[in-house]
């Protein structure tokens, strides 16, 4: 499989998450290594980045830097 999808460098407790941001992808995501166990865990094996890009950093995000990635994986 090849996936995109946001990354964040510190994830937040439910009670911090803001319905819009959750929404867009941005509260409820996932630090990189969470989101890479969670595949390999489903089963995929050769997980490697293809791509990664700095999407959202600051202020906006409550200090979180959010990345999006490119992610293969094999199954």
């Amino acid at each position: 499989m090849v996936i995109s999808d946001l990354v964040t460098d510190r994830e937040l407790d439910q009670n911090q998450v803001n319905t819009e941001q959750w929404c867009s992808c941005i509260d409820g995501a996932l630090t990189q290594e969470h989101y890479i166990n969670s595949i390999k865990k489903a089963g995929f094996h050769d997980v490697s980045i293809l791509d990664q890009r700095v999407y959202m950093e600051g202020e906006k995000v409550d200090g979180r830097k959010i990345t999006s990635l490119v992610i293969k994986a094999i199954k």
